[in-house]
């Protein structure tokens, strides 16, 4: 009898066959250099049988572990009707049995662990098996497909002009040697690709700042314009501010001397128009103040003038008043006397001596231009 942690014995040996025919494959691919696909597939047949022999061996074992199970399982249960039995009879080791009872059900409970445990294992080996089954199918048929390749290669060999490839595998190294070249010189373009978007990078970081640059050059530029712009204008300013206050300067100097000017002219008809003598103020001076004190000297003497001339005014009025009156009086009675004559000469009693007296006597008084209708009726 075997227990179920006893270790198998080894594999059956029916896969001689096999192992045989993997041998004469290996023997036919040991002279290649490098390892094609159907050696990695004869690779696989190997282990794939190699695994199956593993999993019948796991299977006998299993199946022989499981047995040994049972067959403890029915002693233990003929033992447990027995001890039943015997409960009765002995049960002054009711107790000791109650332990080993338990004992017995711990070490149970532990082969079922166990034997949960073994039993994953198996699904979990079955599961692999299966997994194995599908890859070793699958590279069955990816064997069938690159079969036809390995046709083409071998008519390659067979066609090429000057015995350039001797076998397939100088086509494969020529394919793989390309193939490495090839991945060189794409990788040389990758860098160059590299090195160009850099070199790019650079001048386009060049170019913004020489933009930058330019914009700040530009910028400081149109500042300094803007500024002299605005020193040309307080300049134009500052000179029309400038020759403002010279015109003003002019006129005023202008203005003063024609004061200066109308006052020497006042002052010289004043001089002049007086019938009294008065000394003349002179004019010359370098000093200002003794200048304004001559002006208003002459200012003083022209304003004593006007008051006179004034006075004049006023009392030649009164006197041309009075001498109007007195000549209305006399022009008066003259026509009071021409009035008469006339009446006289109407009435035909004056002579003509008093109408030539009448006459003299009206133009001795100054009448002829006033009365001149008078004076054409008078013979």
């Amino acid at each position: 009898m075997t227990f179920i942690t006893q270790r198998g014995g080894p594999p059956p040996m029916g896969g001689l066959s096999q192992e045989a025919e993997i041998g004469e494959l290996e023997a036919l691919v040991s002279g290649v250099n490098q390892i094609s696909q159907s050696t990695l597939l004869l690779k696989k047949k190997k282990e794939m049988h190699e695994v199956d022999d593993s999993l019948d061996f796991m299977k006998g074992e299993y199946k022989t572990r499981m047995e040994a199970c049972d067959e403890r399982q029915r002693e233990f249960e003929r033992r447990q009707s027995e001890m039943k039995e015997q409960v009765t009879k002995f049960e002054k080791f009711i107790q000791e049995n109650d332990s080993k009872r338990q004992r017995a059900e711990v070490k149970l409970k532990q082969e079922k662990k166990f034997l949960h445990a073994k039993r994953l294992e198996f699904t979990k080996a079955q599961t692999d098996l299966d997994a194995a089954e599908q890859a070793r199918t699958k590279m069955i048929e990816d064997l069938d497909k690159l079969r036809k390749y390995r046709e083409y290669l071998e008519r390659t060999v067979e066609m090429s002009e000057d015995n350039t490839y001797e076998e397939m595998w100088d086509l494969l190294n020529r394919y793989r040697t390309l193939k490495t070249a090839n991945t060189q010189l794409m990788e040389q373009v990758q860098q160059g690709e590299a090195q160009i978007d850099e070199m790019r990078n650079e001048l386009y970081t060049l170019n913004s700042a020489h933009t930058n640059h330019m914009l700040v050059q530009n910028s400081k530029i149109h500042s300094h314009q803007k500024h002299v712009e605005e020193l040309r204008v307080a300049n134009k300013q500052g000179a029309d501010m400038k020759e403002k206050e010279e015109e003003g300067k002019k006129n005023e100097s202008r203005e003063t001397g024609q004061v200066i000017l109308a006052i020497r002219n006042l002052y010289t008809r004043c001089l002049n128009t007086m019938h009294t003598r008065v000394a003349a103020v002179g004019m010359e001076g370098d000093n200002p103040a003794d200048r304004l004190q001559m002006l208003d000297l002459c200012l003083k003497t022209i304003c004593e003038r006007i008051v006179d001339l004034n006075d004049i005014e006023l009392m030649f009025d009164d006197f041309k008043h009075e001498h109007d009156r007195l000549e209305a009086e006399k022009h008066a009675l003259a026509l009071e006397s021409v009035v008469n004559l006339t009446a006289r000469r109407r009435a035909g009693v004056v002579q003509g001596q008093a109408g030539s007296e009448a006459a003299l006597q009206v133009r001795e008084l100054g009448s002829a231009s006033v009365f001149p209708r008078l004076l054409e009726e008078v013979p």
